[in-house]
């Protein structure tokens, strides 16, 4: 990724201007990837200021594609601090840049939690999901998104 994504400058510009970036070298710093349980990489790894875990992002990525997973992993960051909004709009602007990939569909599964949490309003969550079944009827999201009945 160092010689393709990391260096596009869509890439470098939405890292810089959302991010504090720090390159591990794993072999150097063991302490720190076992820290993050890091086994694997390139593994991006999406921290608060106190250290804790928002989101992960492993593999290799074509820079469109890892815009995406960055942004989809600042919409985590906003939705575990309770900032709904931003999170929401994180989510949306996901959901309708990366239509018909895993990513539009994992954002509108997050879209849907973002909205349920800001209003606690159930047919927001419903709302959204439906969508995501609708456009992504075998992703892993909407999967996720279907209650199980019970036999």
């Amino acid at each position: 990724m160092d010689t393709v994504t990391y260096p596009d400058p869509r890439v470098a510009e939405f890292v810089e201007g959302h991010f504090i970036p720090a390159k591990i070298v794993i072999k150097e710093n063991p302490q720190l990837a076992k820290e993050h349980l890091v086994s694997w990489t390139p593994n991006v790894v999406i921290l608060c200021d106190k250290g804790k875990l928002h989101s992960r992002i492993e593999g290799f990525f074509q820079p469109t594609d890892l815009l995406a997973r960055l942004s989809l992993g600042l919409g985590r960051y906003y939705l575990n601090r309770k900032e709904f909004e931003l999170a929401g709009e994180r989510f949306q602007e996901v959901a309708d840049r990366h239509a018909g990939s895993e990513a539009g569909a994992e954002a509108l599964y997050w879209l849907g939690v973002a909205h349920y949490k800001a209003s606690h309003d159930p047919k927001l969550l419903r709302s959204s999901w439906q969508r995501l079944a609708q456009e992504y009827p075998n992703s892993e999201w909407t999967k996720r998104s279907q209650i199980p009945s019970a036999k």
